[in-house]
């Protein structure tokens, strides 16, 4: 089985306040290198890159008690894209692997 490049989450009612804050990661973990992972005693794991279609990057480990992205900043996180973006139900985020370390997310808009 060819390694998984790419993942959609689609933004249902059911989902969309969770997305808005958090980015979890857990059905599509293999995507990401083990090693982004924060360690069993809490330490960070390496970070990973992702590009947003905003402009701006998202550097961030993913905490291994919630399997979620780590970094939700305003000015430079999760929070920051789902706000700029003003998500909605029908929404699609697309997580695509660029290499190892790097990632595009993109919001695709239904019409």
């Amino acid at each position: 089985m060819p390694p998984k490049l790419s993942h959609d989450i689609p933004v249902t009612d059911d989902n969309l306040w969770f997305l808005e804050r958090y980015l979890s990661v857990f059905d599509f973990l293999e995507l990401f290198p083990f090693d982004a992972v924060s360690k069993s005693d809490g330490s960070p794991g390496i970070p990973i890159k992702l590009q947003t279609d905003l402009g701006f990057i998202i550097e961030t480990d993913i905490d291994r008690s919630k399997m979620q992205l780590r970094n939700r900043s305003k000015l430079h996180g999760w929070t920051r894209f789902t706000t700029e973006h003003t998500l909605r139900v029908g929404d699609v985020i697309r997580i695509e692997k660029q290499n190892e370390r790097e990632f595009s997310l993109t919001l695709i808009r239904q019409a």
